[in-house]
């Protein structure tokens, strides 16, 4: 929010991210599994491995994410009191996901490792680090269009679309239209980043690289096993959960920066 100054966000953020990862864990579990071919299981002792590299990593995202945004918006702005345009919204939104990748890249790499293999985190750690610094980038490009795009939907498209509802249709409770907002936005998000995180997903599992070695001899197997819609594998569940986790997300946002920070909002409606 450009109301909120960076640690504001942050604060905000990291509530958000904690509240989503613990409630929506098990639906990344089924995407990556369907990505990679794996059994499908409701055991929580293995739909929740990886739980804590993935709220250190969905969390730190979550924080960064909502801090670069706030800096993206604000110098958009040129610091006039304006409201953004909702192509601004949405630009600045994407900007703050990719840069994130940094972050969540190394963490979700560790987190995958978890899943596929079981053992901790630190075991994880030392697996991927015993191939050399180099592969702590494993799967950076496609991380960072996924969170470009995923970010761009639940920091742009979402708040845009929902504005808009509750506009044109003033009788509605601010939760449903933050559900039709969350649905739009899971939408873009899912459309445009899907291929490359199962990508990622694949290169990410496979840190040997004993079937995906890369990006590209990566997509050609995919494309020849499964044509164009192996890189939809996974995605109802992606789906699913980022119409959750988008809500989620949004909810908080709204509901929580007025309660944590009323100072900023005085004589401002949402």
């Amino acid at each position: 929010m450009q109301e909120l100054t960076e640690i504001e966000n942050m604060a905000v953020g990291g509530i958000g991210g904690l509240v989503e990862v613990s409630v929506m864990q098990s639906t990344n579990y089924w995407k990556n599994a369907q990505q990679q071919g794996l059994p499908f299981t409701m055991d929580p002792r293995i739909t929740y491995r990886g739980f804590i590299p993935n709220c250190v990593n969905f969390v730190s995202c979550t924080v960064f994410q909502f801090a670069v945004n706030g800096i993206i918006k604000k110098s958009m702005a040129g610091g006039a009191a304006r409201d953004l345009s909702a192509g601004e919204q949405i630009a600045a939104a994407i900007g703050a996901g990719a840069s994130s990748a940094v972050l969540g890249g190394p963490l979700e790499l560790i987190m995958i490792q978890q899943q596929r293999k079981g053992g901790s985190m630190l075991h994880a750690a030392g697996q991927i680090s015993s191939r050399g610094p180099f592969m702590w980038g494993r799967g950076f490009l496609t991380t960072a269009l996924r969170e470009g795009c995923y970010t761009g939907g639940y920091l742009g498209v979402t708040p845009v679309i929902r504005e808009r509802v509750q506009n044109q249709f003033p009788t509605w409770s601010e939760d449903g239209c933050r559900l039709v907002g969350s649905i739009f936005g899971a939408l873009f998000a899912c459309a445009l980043s899907h291929p490359a995180d199962t990508l990622k997903t694949c290169l990410q599992g496979d840190i040997e690289g004993s079937v995906y070695k890369t990006h590209l001899s990566t997509a050609d197997i995919i494309l020849k096993e499964s044509g164009l819609k192996g890189f939809y594998r996974g995605v109802p569940w992606r789906l699913f959960r980022q119409v959750g986790g988008i809500f989620i997300l949004d909810k908080i946002r709204v509901s929580m920066s007025p309660m944590l920070f009323p100072h900023r909002f005085k004589g401002k409606t949402d």
